[in-house]
């Protein structure tokens, strides 16, 4: 069963690198740029087969990933006579730019896809039924009771979790009347609310329901989603380069770490995998647009540099630029696979 889950994590990590090469690919299409391979997989190829356009596609024996190799990106390689129209350097600054921000751009896509799946899939959400009386708290120190449906407190209608949550929050220390329903009988429960961190605290916790959301609503939260992690982060980058948050969290992660963190997912649901793999792609999306060569922000980057100067940036000077770069890139997977062996993630903590 571990087996099998690993297995399903190695090609749910697969999947998202396929996805993002997919997008350099697509775009690269649609720019008129001849791609010379696409290929799922790393290592010795176990098959391959060329298209009448002249694109070699092919699957190669480790099934980790993929890449794919567009004409011209590469400096030294030389350009084929017929092909130069279709070369990487000879199309306009907007083409160079969606084919290499159309890896990023697929891995936001999919993430769209995914969400929406899981949400069709039914969210458990909190409702205003309590499920848990904690001991010693007001709760049960008044008589409240699982099972107890709670419908409004000072007499306001109460109809959902936040809701009560937030009417309780309002009132710190304060003598409050909870109206309830129990055994299909409304009663009347008066508390005096205990002060935690400034607010109102009864010691409940609600009893979940699954919801499942109709076609307009799956699309607008999917969206919402997706938008909110994103954002989210955009934060956390941010705080990550300002120091705000600690290394035990900011901490890179290697392949192996990364494969755990999937497997874990994996073993806790297919709905959970699913989100899982949504929050990935987003994130390494993400990750890609780091300004740093080989990735597609240092080669973004380039490109502005390139157009601003209306010349290329000389062979030597981006031979230099790009070893640093994958030096750092093997200093950061390097720690990060000792710390995954030393103490490694587990996402249920995260």
């Amino acid at each position: 069963m571990v087996i099998l889950q690993y297995v399903i994590a190695v090609l749910g990590l697969s999947f998202i690198i396929i996805i993002h090469e997919f997008g350099h690919y697509v775009f690269a299409k649609l720019s008129g740029m001849h791609v010379l391979e696409f290929f799922m997989g790393f290592g010795p190829t176990v098959f391959k087969w060329q298209s009448r356009s002249g694109t070699t596609y092919g699957l190669k024996a480790i099934p980790v990933g993929g890449y794919v190799k567009i004409l011209g990106m590469d400096r030294n390689e030389a350009v084929p006579e017929g092909l130069e129209e279709k070369s990487y350097h000879r199309k306009s600054f907007i083409k160079k730019f969606l084919a290499i921000a159309g890896g990023p751009g697929f891995n936001v896509i999919i993430s769209v896809i995914l969400i929406g799946i899981f949400l069709g899939m039914g969210i458990y959400s909190p409702t205003n039924v309590i499920d848990y009386v904690q001991e010693d708290a007001p709760a049960a120190l008044y008589g409240f009771k699982p099972g107890d449906r709670v419908i409004a407190l000072n007499e306001k209608e109460i109809e959902t979790w936040d809701e009560f949550a937030g009417m309780t929050k309002e009132n710190p220390g304060r003598r409050v009347t909870y109206t309830i329903i129990r055994d299909g009988k409304e009663m009347d429960i008066v508390a005096i609310l205990d002060e935690v961190d400034g607010e109102g605290y009864l010691g409940i916790s609600p009893a979940y329901e699954k919801k499942f959301l109709d076609f307009y609503e799956l699309i607008k939260e999917s969206f919402r989603m997706t938008w909110e992690i994103i954002v989210t982060y955009i934060k956390l980058f941010g705080m990550l380069f300002t120091g705000k948050i600690p290394f035990s969290q900011a901490r890179p992660v290697s392949p192996i770490g990364v494969i755990s963190m999937f497997q874990q997912s994996v073993s806790m649901g297919l709905q959970d995998f699913i989100i899982f793999v949504a929050l990935v792609s987003i994130l390494i999306g993400f990750g890609n647009l780091i300004p740093l060569l080989p990735l597609d922000g240092g080669n973004i980057v380039l490109l502005v540099i390139e157009t601003i100067r209306r010349k290329p940036v000389p062979r030597k000077v981006l031979e230099v630029v790009n070893s640093v770069g994958i030096f750092i890139m093997i200093s950061i997977l390097i720690i990060g696979l000792v710390f995954d062996i030393i103490s490694p993630f587990n996402i249920n903590n995260m």
